[in-house]
């Protein structure tokens, strides 16, 4: 019989703050607007989902 191996816990680090929107980007203030309603509502899930899509809009990739 093979040996099974478990593998390593995962250790999340703590919360990064909320990206700032890229410069005359309508893309990055419609998803900030979304952010900013999300947090009124108390949908903590959705604010993160919207930081990392922030996060990986292509135009940000001069301020990574």
């Amino acid at each position: 019989m093979a040996e099974q191996r478990l593998t390593p816990p995962v250790h999340l680090g703590l919360p990064t703050s909320a990206p700032k929107p890229a410069a005359e980007c309508d893309i990055c203030q419609a998803l900030v607007h979304e952010r900013q309603l999300a947090e009124a509502r108390g949908n903590k899930t959705k604010v993160v989902d919207l930081n990392l899509e922030l996060r990986s809009h292509p135009k940000h990739e001069g301020q990574r």
